[in-house]
């Protein structure tokens, strides 16, 4: 057994044992937990450590993934194990014996030995690390440790004040630094000013549009932007904008911190932003496909927040760059500005092509939205020889020259007059330009235009300060800023154009790029900034200096930013490429088959999922625990594969059941787990005893809401299964109260409407629509517009069924005003399918068989097969026996689900067949016809809903939209039948 553990936080993570470096587990989340208690003497409870290190998941998935970690440590420990102490309910580390660094700093700082202190700071507090808690604990140290610099900087040694100023992040630039390019008015664009000056106007006015700029690069669309947000400021209005770093959404980040400001009201919608706004509070986890367009609506209310005071302009630079989630939103939001006074400005490139820029710019075309599109031509001669004239004193046969070379580009005009008059070749266009203008800066200005030219964007001043390498980076960052190739904006520093810094770094060797990327990567993280995207950021600056290891770490974490704003698509490919620089990491590995999953990718989910549990060690009961429950969860959500997720709870349980004793929370989910799917889709008598272990072993103890709400639904589906609907209530409206006390307003909602659901299986409409009424305010006010449109879906139904087709109509324009706010074409589609409902309820079958036909061609969220029969009974009343036969035939080529209650469909084809060949004036076929629909119903006749749960396990379609009364239709078609025998009598 070990004597003596040391554990190193200066500069890293170390960990020795008597003397002999401990060899660290690769699980990240592991050696976290054990740098966390180290710098957390005492004895601490592990649901508190399991929420503290996996509060995205329910407690005893993150239970487990403790006693995962722990087993890891104890492995990687070896002779040392007995140091990390953990029991049934605490875990902590032996306090005698160990050393920790930190301890060791504070102590002789106390003793006032500070030049010992000095030298155990070997580098920032855990450097790999960028935990909350890391980033806490790093500023706490840098301070102290500014502190004691500033304690030696009175022994007269200036370096160690300088040192102080950077750690606290100052960057004192003289009050006096002004451009060396002062900016010109625009030359040659008055024509293009005033279209664009004419939107602004109407936008003032309250008649929102967007407004595109496309042209090469260096032609001016900066600029022109630039003029936009000027006017409006000086109009008194909100004007945000500018390019954005490469992340989710890294577009609009810039617009979106300006247009908040520094007070958020108390809304829904700042939650929803708090992803991307780091002021506001924080919300729950998302639940992906809902939560995406929660966010894509937070926005559009932000931007309607932002107009209470006045008219907005906003701008959008360099779209041909734009992230896909960036893309997704200018689509959205662009379609929604048409009502607000914002003027919205988006710039782009020519090359390369992007066709998903071009669709978005397309759909916002074709919806009104995009009110001028301007595409910026080459400058004329005469304008490019104004522009170098009003640039530098030049000669006639230089300025000739800038027009010859120049093309037509202000961007270029600009430099290489600037270049000529200081005496420069002008031979390689901006390439000279760029070399005379560094060339004249000395050793740190010059870095610092190196820095800045691979930051990829303009640098704040904390950022600045925080570079290492630089004596002095105010006096470095002044110099640089008289090259004319850099400006100061908003208290950041970067290029006048993109162009010119992809100039200046390709003239970088590239061991000296890599070196640049390196140290903007460590500015990065020690400047004490919380950005969204950041994390991002670090890793591809660490990736492009040739350090893919330290970025993993970083990677991860932008992986969980991107899942945090429903940005799935950015996170698989963050989480993907971790796996390609640390393979053998099963965490990654669960993390991205999660994601995977809820973009629907179920084999590359189920892939990831594979190679997760491959790297598991058999021994680590805790990660295959957490790892099976993790996938029952999501394969029980929006996804709702029931056999799937009951594999993976039975999975989790075959685990458990080697050590009965060890983990009873996990059991309890794993249990509450299995019973749902058993419920749903095996065997009644089975869910209902793992719902009797579930009793017995939560049997006087707290229940948190969520498990409720898992334990309340199973409950309910078994009282569905055994056709006890009445019954089913109770546990359903736990259920919802539940996920509201959880703050789960997106679990509630689908409990009621089941009960709205089984109310209707019941007949009891009223009590019905008592559910639905219940429901509503739960989504809309919460951004959940996809689930609006569905609960006004259900209220439409109803109140079709209780006669009241006025408010049934009045419902359906709601559901309606809302499908085309998120312009979804399956949403769009099912208001089709409500109008039809309605349609026919009041006998106009023209109109339901036009509006089904929408329905089936928007992909509404309904049974294909159902809808086309109805489509063809529409048809057929209409008198248009062809029509509905050719649509009785497309029945056949659909598929078939639970939802379109496959044993009815026989009897309703039958029917049809039978109006059909009344139409046709064979009352011989259609009495056969007919009757054999009345046979086929009088077998279902009063059995209210044996496949309601099947209908209602098969998601994405509200379920009262496809629910049989078949005592209804046996009177529908029996009158039917009477009507022929009348005619032929």
């Amino acid at each position: 057994m070990s004597t003596s553990l040391a554990v190193r936080l200066f500069g890293g993570f170390e960990v020795v044992a008597d003397g002999t470096p401990v060899v660290l587990p690769r699980q990240r989340k592991a050696c976290e937990l054990l740098a966390w208690l180290a710098v957390h003497p005492g004895q601490h409870s592990r649901s508190r450590l399991a929420a503290r290190f996996w509060p995205d998941v329910l407690d005893a998935s993150a239970r487990a993934s403790l006693r995962s970690a722990i087993w890891t440590l104890r492995g990687a420990l070896g002779p040392a194990r007995a140091w990390l102490m953990a029991d049934r309910e605490r875990v902590a580390l032996r306090a005698d014996g160990l050393t920790i660094d930190l301890r060791e700093f504070d102590e002789l700082v106390a003793a006032g030995r500070l030049a010992e202190a000095e030298r155990v700071r070997r580098g920032d507090v855990l450097h790999l690390f960028d935990s909350d808690w890391v980033f806490e604990l790093r500023a706490e140290y840098d301070d102290k440790f500014a502190a004691l610099l500033d304690e030696l900087a009175h022994n007269g040694d200036p370096d160690y004040a300088r040192r102080a100023r950077s750690l606290r992040g100052r960057l004192d630039l003289p009050a006096d630094t002004a451009p060396a390019v002062p900016e010109h008015d625009l030359v040659g664009r008055g024509a293009e000013m005033g279209v664009v000056r004419r939107c602004w106007d109407a936008a003032r006015a309250g008649s929102g549009t967007v407004v595109a700029i496309t042209g090469d690069g260096g032609i001016g669309k900066t600029r022109l932007a630039e003029e936009v947000l000027a006017i409006a400021g000086a109009d008194g209005a909100h004007a945000a904008g500018g390019a954005g770093p490469a992340v989710p959404f890294g577009l609009w980040l810039e617009a979106l911190r300006t247009l908040a400001g520094d007070s958020l009201p108390d809304a829904w919608w700042p939650q929803a932003l708090s992803g991307l706004l780091p002021g506001a509070a924080p919300g729950n986890k998302p639940s992906h496909d809902l939560d995406r367009v929660r966010v894509f609506e937070a926005v559009v209310s932000l931007l309607t927040w932002a107009c209470r005071s006045g008219p907005v302009a906003i701008v959008l630079e360099d779209l041909h760059l734009a992230d896909p989630s960036s893309l997704e939103l200018l689509a959205y939001a662009g379609r929604r500005v048409t009502k607000l006074p914002v003027l919205l400005v988006v710039t782009r490139r020519r090359l390369p092509p992007r066709p998903d820029v071009d669709r978005v710019c397309a759909a916002l075309r074709a919806g009104g939205a995009l009110g001028v599109e301007v595409d910026l031509a080459p400058l004329p001669r005469e304008s490019v020889r104004s522009l170098a004239r009003a640039t530098a004193p030049l000669s006639a046969g230089q300025a000739e020259q800038v027009v010859a070379v120049a093309s037509g580009s202000p961007l270029l005009t600009v430099e290489l007059a600037r270049a000529l008059a200081g005496g420069a070749d002008a031979a390689e266009g901006l390439r000279s330009a760029t070399r005379w203008a560094t060339g004249r800066l000395h050793g740190p200005a010059r870095v610092f235009v190196e820095l800045a030219a691979v930051a990829g964007r303009d640098l704040h001043r904390a950022e600045i300060a925080a570079l290492p390498g630089l004596a002095d980076p105010a006096q470095a960052a002044t110099e640089a800023l008289g090259s004319g190739l850099l400006r100061e904006r908003d208290g950041t520093i970067g290029f006048r154009h993109a162009l010119l810094a992809d100039a200046v770094a390709a003239d970088l060797s590239d061991p000296l790029r890599s070196r640049r990327h390196d140290t903007i990567a460590a500015a990065l993280r020690r400047a004490r900034m919380k950005t969204p995207g950041r994390a991002a950021e670090i890793a591809r600056h660490l990736r492009l200096a040739g350090h893919d290891e330290l970025a993993v770490a970083h990677l991860v974490k932008a992986a969980a930013a991107a899942r945090s704003v429903c940005a799935l698509v950015e996170a698989a490919d963050l989480l993907t490429e971790v796996t390609e620089i640390d393979p053998h990491d099963p965490d990654t590995f669960v993390e991205l088959a999660e994601v995977e999953a809820w973009r629907g990718l179920l084999g590359e989910s189920d892939a990831a999922f594979d190679r997760a549990l491959e790297l598991i060690a058999p021994l680590d009961r805790g990660a295959l625990v957490s790892a099976w429950l993790r996938r029952g969860k999501w394969l029980r959500g929006g996804l709702c594969i029931p056999r799937e997720c009951r594999r993976s709870y039975a999975a989790a349980l075959d685990v458990l059941d080697r050590d009965p004793d060890a983990d009873p929370d996990a059991r309890i989910e794993a249990l509450a787990g299995m019973a749902w799917a058993e419920a749903v889709t095996g065997g009644v008598a089975a869910a209902e005893d793992l719902l009797l272990s579930v009793d017995a072993l939560t049997h006087r103890k707290p229940v948190g809401d969520l498990l409720a709400h898992d334990v309340s639904v199973a409950r309910a589906h078994i009282l569905l299964r055994t056709g006890r609907f009445a019954d089913s209530y109770a546990p359903l409206t736990a259920a919802a109260a539940a996920a509201n006390r959880a703050g789960r307003p997106d679990l509630a909602f689908p409990s009621l409407l089941n009960a709205a659901s089984a109310a209707a299986c019941l007949g009891a409409f009223d009590r019905a629509l008592d559910f639905i009424d219940r429901s509503v305010p739960l989504v809309v006010p919460n951004g959940l517009l996809r689930l609006g449109v569905y609960a006004h879906s259900a209220q439409v139904s109803v109140l079709c069924r209780l006669g009241r087709v006025g408010e049934a109509a009045a419902s359906c324009d709601q559901g309606a005003v809302l499908a085309e706010r998120m312009s979804l074409a399956d949403l769009v589609g099912l208001v089709h399918h409500d109008r039809a409902t309605i349609a026919r309820a009041t006998g106009d079958w023209d109109r339901a068989a036009h509006e089904l036909a929408a329905a089936i061609d928007l992909n509404a969220p309904v049974g294909r097969a159902l809808t086309r029969l109805y489509r063809a009974d529409a048809l057929a009343r209409a008198g248009k026996p062809d029509e509905a036969e050719a649509e009785l035939r497309a029945v056949t080529q659909e598929p078939v689900s639970p939802a379109d209650f496959p044993d009815t469909l026989v009897a309703r084809m039958s029917a049809v067949q039978g109006l059909i060949a009344a139409r046709r004036h064979d009352p011989v076929l259609a009495k056969r016809r007919l009757s054999e629909a009345v046979r086929g119903w009088q077998r279902r006749a009063g059995d209210a809903g044996p496949g309601y749960v099947a209908a209602l396990i098969d998601l994405g379609r509200p379920p009262l939209t496809a629910l049989v009364e078949p005592d209804r239709e046996l009177a529908a078609v029996t009158a039917d039948l009477r009507s022929i025998d009348a005619d032929v009598r």
